[in-house]
């Protein structure tokens, strides 16, 4: 019986009866297996008796199988006296622990002289092969985390045969999951805008139809260096690692004299972040991925997350900007955004995030520039000066720490200061053109921070990094746009069923 003792012998028998409209499952399995006594004997028995409990599953799932196919036939030919049986038909259905064969009982109908399987069409099934639905969730879940190749070996493995599904099944059934998902998301969406479209359309939610459906995509090309450069500043301004890299969140130990810093006062106490009550918080972002649809280059998945005050919080995705715009004003005008409460927005200032936020009427809308992003702009604006890299870390410093108060003017004129000295002055002139434009979404970061309000859009970013990018960013991977879809709307309907199961308790879900 198996691989590890050749000696082992195992019989079972199961009948399946119905009883007043239930089954009724009996049976016996009888085993005999030879084993010396050993060091590895207590592994060789459990073994064995995981190997059993499989096979008596199989045993009785394919008993049970029959017998509901049989029912099934027996009520075709009741309800229909023109149906005769036509012998019975080979089928395979592919579950957790191993595949199952059996036949099925076709009908003869002498009406249309064609041939019908009745549980075929009772239990929804091909007519020659089907794949649980138990498998196919785990299959789904199993690939959300490694590649569809690394899926199919673990769930053979763990079914013990050799191959239980192809990774081209495990893509399908990952496509076919998508289409679920985004279906149900898109009824939900309907519904609600049955009762509230014409609410939403009054206020500016709705985005106005698009004559192409082509996104545009603009891809953010920032160096390595400048990545790390704004993330050291962040830590510096926040006191907190922007990625949680450190659970200490310690900040720089060697403050440069009279540079402008808050984080490393002691008097300084992080609060924790918090939503206030009559305030709904809006994260936008996209991700982009690598495309291997013909004629395109990358895909762009569009992301949010949703905080409100009293503790509920939604992560959401879609396909493009449109949609997402839809899903977030059906999701406000739910929880109350147009009784009374405010919308606080916080994003990179992406045009899509600014051309939807400024069509809004209506509403209290606070839009806040993210904190983050501010800080690579400055830094890639500061990298024309042409200093050396301790005097540009200064110059960086400087800039934020007026920013960091939200006194814009007062960048201004040090950026102003800086033109006649500047290599590249045109990186110079467009991050003080870029300040400007942004004037009225720089906020006081300072007085946020300190009060425990959120100052970046780090919540979204994570929740970037756990649908889309943790799963396809790795060594050049491509995608389509459908397969991106589908890894971050399961990634969102995990986080909305454990959101659920903790009560919506946000602060759970609070990420640095």
């Amino acid at each position: 019986m198996t691989a590890q003792n050749k000696s082992t012998q195992f019989y079972t028998s199961c009948t399946a009866n119905e009883l007043e409209g239930s089954f009724r499952i009996t049976g016996s399995f009888d085993i005999q297996v030879s084993l010396a006594s050993s060091p590895d004997e207590l592994d060789k028995i459990i073994a064995i008796a995981d190997h059993v409990g499989q096979l008596v599953k199989q045993n009785v799932a394919t008993t049970t199988l029959e017998r509901a196919d049989q029912r099934a036939a027996e009520l075709a030919r009741e309800v229909a006296g023109h149906l005769h049986k036509h012998g019975k038909r080979p089928f395979t259905l592919i579950a957790p622990y191993g595949r199952l064969k059996m036949k099925r009982q076709r009908l003869f109908d002498t009406q249309t002289s064609k041939t019908i399987i009745p549980s075929a069409i009772l239990w929804k099934t091909a007519q020659n092969r089907h794949v649980v639905t138990a498998l196919a969730e785990w299959a789904c879940e199993t690939s959300q985390n490694i590649s569809y190749r690394k899926s199919k070996e673990k769930i053979s493995q763990e079914a013990r045969v050799d191959s239980l599904l192809s990774h081209s099944t495990i893509w399908n059934l990952k496509q076919e999951e998508e289409q679920r998902l985004e279906k149900a998301q898109q009824q939900f969406v309907e519904s609600v805008l049955k009762e509230h479209g014409e609410t939403l359309t009054k206020h500016g939610f709705l985005p106005p139809p698009k004559e192409s459906a082509c996104e545009e995509i603009i891809e953010d090309v920032v160096s390595e260096e400048i990545e790390e450069e704004a993330d050291a500043l962040y830590t510096y301004f926040t006191a907190e690692h922007r990625k949680n890299k450190d659970e200490s969140n310690t900040v720089e130990s060697n403050v440069v004299e009279n540079e402008v810093c808050v984080a490393n006062d002691d008097s300084t106490k992080r609060v924790p972040r918090h939503v206030p009550t009559d305030t709904i918080m809006l994260q936008a972002d996209e991700v982009v991925t690598k495309s291997q649809e013909p004629g395109c280059k990358v895909n762009k998945t569009f992301t949010a997350t949703l905080e409100s005050g009293w503790g509920r919080c939604e992560y959401l995705a879609a396909r493009s900007s449109e949609s997402l715009q839809i899903l977030v004003a059906v999701i406000l005008v739910l929880w109350g955004l147009l009784a009374g409460k405010k919308l606080e927005v916080i994003s990179d200032g992406a045009a899509w995030i600014r051309l939807w936020i400024g069509r809004l009427v209506g509403v209290e809308v606070y839009h806040i520039l993210c904190w983050y992003h501010l800080c690579k702009r400055v830094c890639e604006g500061l990298s024309g000066v042409g200093a050396s890299k301790e005097e540009r870390k200064l110059l960086q410093r400087t800039i934020l720490g007026f920013l960091w108060k939200g006194n814009v003017d007062d960048a201004v004129e040090a950026l102003k200061a800086l033109l006649p000295r500047c290599r590249v002055r045109s990186r110079a002139e467009e991050l003080i053109d870029y300040l400007l434009r942004k004037r009225s979404w720089v906020a006081d970061y300072e007085g946020r921070q300190s009060a425990g309000l959120w100052i970046a859009s780090t919540r979204v970013e994570k929740w970037n990094d756990v649908a889309v990018s943790e799963r396809c960013k790795h060594r050049g991977m491509s995608w389509t746009q459908s397969g991106v879809l589908a890894m971050a709307l399961h990634a969102a309907g995990v986080k909305r069923s454990k959101t659920q199961a903790e009560k919506n308790d946000a602060k759970i879900h609070t990420t640095p």
